[in-house]
């Protein structure tokens, strides 16, 4: 019943957002914002996610023998959006509000 951000300054998104469990995301030292190169991680490695930057923390959780739960927000189609060369520009901030309202309502399931 969460109802996530669909625009940002006039624009919206084609379709509302919605929360899924990401199967597979991987993250990619460059930021990707490109089709073919998305479908090749996606034949390759079955990934259905890419960030660049929730393997950090991964690396530093299994150092530390931690266990982590990552709540990321996609802004863009990585080349296979619009026509527009770089979506993450324009919903970079929706999708990081997104995040957190995503994961306010995650803790606030866990206290219940």
């Amino acid at each position: 019943g969460l109802r996530l951000g669909d625009c940002v300054n006039g624009t919206c998104l084609p379709r509302p957002p919605r929360v899924v469990r990401v199967q597979r995301g991987i993250s990619s030292n460059i930021f990707v914002d490109n089709k073919a190169y998305r479908e090749f991680l996606n034949s390759k490695f079955n990934a259905t996610a890419i960030d660049m930057e929730t393997a950090a923390v991964a690396l530093v959780c299994h150092q530390q023998n931690m266990p982590f739960i990552a709540f990321r927000s996609l802004s863009d189609l990585a080349g296979g959006g619009s026509a527009l060369s770089n979506e993450a520009a324009s919903f970079a901030t929706l999708a990081a509000q997104n995040a957190v309202d995503v994961l306010l309502r995650f803790i606030s399931l866990l206290s219940s």
